[in-house]
């Protein structure tokens, strides 16, 4: 059970939209991570790779949130985390984002209230995040609300029941579950998760469906041993593929060999579809929030089209990073799987086999690639 205070109110927004030129578009559906960790930090992290941890009192971070951009309570305002294609690290702009056009694709903006409300736009959700001071009419000007997590939170208020699609309270005293349970309205479900995350996605609930109250530990899944180093002989094989593609220019990503042959643009879309596809179909089967993910490229090269021509080799190698993290991140929901099994809404013998033949395939196409360089016109 999550023990956390919150008194600092944040808003965060990601507006989804049409791609302009220098942008790859974010989509609504994208799952969204949202975790609890000790002494009131929340985290949020989304598929474009942004993310921010709220620290509310100052406390002590922990060694996991260690690459994340950091915002407190004392930082009140507005505020726009952003990172385009090409371009190595994420900015921090001060701008009111909450009037006129809003964000544009990928962007994450934060507003601080002290003691208000907080509303948060990613990838078509809404997350807000609330002190114990917030009434019912607080929330009425937000529209549907995804995920509301914060203080002093009841289930009560029959006014949120059409609003609020799942609840996650922050609280004090665990007896307040009981409580909570005893005094709820039967349009709520309730559920409590031994970790922190939630995955969070703008087409996970239809309105018409029950509330769900989510009960969080503030502590991360651990990964089994076995688990864990098939993982990490996956993410090693990803890792090396990365360093490769990173050093190679646009024009050279983009070479059409003349024997016929696929782009080296291909193989790192190839890579990274086989591996996002097939882990976000397991995911899909456990959990329905997490959407299958296919981005695979056609298959022959005639058919073939550049997903994102103008992205460098060392973008192409963060957006393999990405489909990475994405399968770690969610991985928690693999708690209690056999790894020689079958996982659930896979093709694949075991969930073994699948994460071997992954740190397989990126030797195998990166292997590939590398032939390429010595073929006649390649770039240099």
């Amino acid at each position: 059970m999550s023990c956390c205070r919150f008194i600092g109110l944040l808003s965060v927004a990601l507006l989804s939209a049409l791609s302009p030129a220098n942008r790859a578009a974010a989509n609504d559906g994208e799952p969204v991570a949202v975790q609890v960790w000790p002494g009131g930090v929340v985290s949020v992290q989304t598929q474009w790779g942004l993310q921010l941890a709220i620290n509310a009192f100052e406390a002590e971070l922990p060694e996991s949130l260690d690459s994340f951009e950091v915002v407190s309570a004392s930082q009140t305002g507005q505020r726009v985390l952003d990172r385009v294609y090409n371009t190595p690290e994420p900015t921090w702009t001060e701008t009111d984002w909450t009037s006129g056009d809003g964000l544009e694709p990928n962007q994450l903006g934060v507003q601080i209230l002290a003691d208000h409300f907080a509303r948060v736009q990613v990838d078509g959700v809404n997350v807000v995040i609330a002190g114990p001071q917030i009434e019912a009419s607080d929330y009425a000007s937000l529209g549907t609300i995804d995920v509301l997590l914060g203080t002093g939170l009841s289930v009560s208020n029959s006014d949120l029941l059409n609003q609020v699609r799942a609840l996650v309270p922050l609280m004090e005293e665990p007896a307040k579950e009981a409580e909570m349970e005893s005094n709820g309205d039967p349009k709520f479900e309730f559920r409590r998760q031994s970790h922190n995350a939630l995955a969070v996605a703008s087409n996970q609930q239809d309105a018409s469906t029950s509330t769900r109250v989510v009960f969080l530990s503030d502590q991360p899944w651990q990964m089994p041993a076995e688990l864990d180093e098939l993982f990490e002989a996956m993410e090693q094989s990803c890792s090396h593929s990365q360093d490769i593609f990173a050093k190679m220019s646009i024009e050279q990503l983009n070479f059409k060999p003349a024997n016929g042959t696929h782009t080296p643009r291909w193989n790192v879309e190839h890579m990274m579809g086989r591996q996002l596809q097939f882990f976000s179909q397991i995911y899909h089967a456990i959990d329905p929030t997490i959407p299958v993910m296919n981005l695979n490229p056609k298959q022959m090269p005639p058919d073939y089209e550049f997903a994102h021509p103008k992205w460098n080799g060392e973008e192409e190698a963060r957006q393999m990073q990405r489909v990475s993290d994405f399968c770690r991140r969610y991985a928690y929901l693999l708690d209690g799987l056999n790894v020689d099994e079958k996982a659930p809404g896979s093709r694949w013998p075991s969930l073994k086999a699948l994460l071997k033949k992954m740190a397989q395939h990126y030797g195998e196409h990166t292997g590939n690639t590398v032939k390429k360089f010595d073929l006649p016109g390649y770039p240099g």
